[in-house]
């Protein structure tokens, strides 16, 4: 089974989550120096937990399913649109920003929208959850599928990436300073006041911590602030859609799918219900 391009290209920027130590590839995975193995999977991910294991599964099959349709409708293309515009403008160098990793990646779509544009030549995605990476490995030739734990030490050496995506995703900025090059940004995503309302409560849908933007403030405290974006439109959702939205975040594993139905139901006098779309786009430069 061979590996993916992007992956053996990878393979420098990569380290073992046991020692430290760097991989060479074998023909089921990679092996680190000191004797660590880690399989490939045959989708086409890398599986690189260190000692303490997986902890939690993540994503399940149909949040991830769910997920791959919405987005693949178009409906958070404003959104990713964003992100991209931000980490091509935060680029202090000309020749932009060669490596790009997206930790929390889900289904890579994100990413993926990032490497499509001028500058990137090699993504890493890092994602929890093994259905995500299933589609993660296939969202873009450029891309390098990873399945690790972003609260732990990050399987990737010190200052290699030049910009890292957090999308509605966990923080580690300790890590994140850790494996970004001297001058390389965090993008970060989180949601706005208001954000999928009215959907969000005629569903039940779970709602952001009031405490969010404080807490991003404290992780980013000793990072420079270099520039925002926002996000703020209505989506025509029709009920499709409003469904799959409801299944794909962590709303997905606490409601009851009758009820939904009904809340549906409820929610839906016309053929759309308007939802806004209201989400902040920061950057921060990593601190010297």
């Amino acid at each position: 089974m061979t590996a993916p391009t992007a992956l053996l290209r990878s393979l420098p920027l990569l380290r073992c989550p046991n020692c430290g130590e760097a991989f060479e590839a074998t023909d089921r995975g990679v092996v680190c120096g000191r004797g660590h193995s880690f399989d490939r999977a045959r989708q086409g991910y890398l599986t690189l937990f260190g000692p303490r294991g997986r902890r939690f599964p993540g994503d399940t099959p149909d949040q991830v399913a769910a997920r791959e349709r919405f987005l693949g409708g178009g409906w958070y293309a404003s959104v990713a649109d964003a992100v991209a515009g931000a980490v091509r403008t935060s680029s202090s160098s000309p020749a932009g920003f060669p490596v790009v990793a997206e930790f929390g990646a889900g289904t890579g779509y994100y990413l993926a929208h990032v490497l499509d544009g001028p500058g990137p030549a090699l993504g890493l995605g890092a994602e929890i959850s093994a259905p995500a990476a299933r589609r993660l490995a296939r969202a873009h030739p450029d891309l390098a599928a990873l399945v690790c734990d972003t609260w732990e030490p990050l399987p990737v050496a010190d200052g290699v990436v030049d910009a890292l995506l957090v999308v509605f995703a966990p923080r580690h900025p300790a890590e994140f300073a850790r494996v970004l090059r001297p001058g390389g940004v965090a993008v970060v995503v989180t949601p706005g006041d208001g954000h999928l309302e009215p959907l969000r409560s005629r569903l039940g849908m779970l709602g952001a911590d009031p405490a969010k933007d404080a807490r991003l403030g404290e992780d980013f405290a000793e990072w420079e602030a270099v520039g925002e974006r926002r996000v703020d439109v209505r989506l025509p959702l029709d009920r499709a859609a409003a469904r799959d939205l409801a299944l794909m975040g962590p709303s997905g594993v606490h409601l009851d799918q009758a009820d939904l139905e009904v809340a549906l139901d409820r929610a839906f006098d016309d053929t759309t219900l308007p939802t806004r779309l209201h989400v902040r786009v920061r950057v921060f430069r990593r601190p010297a």
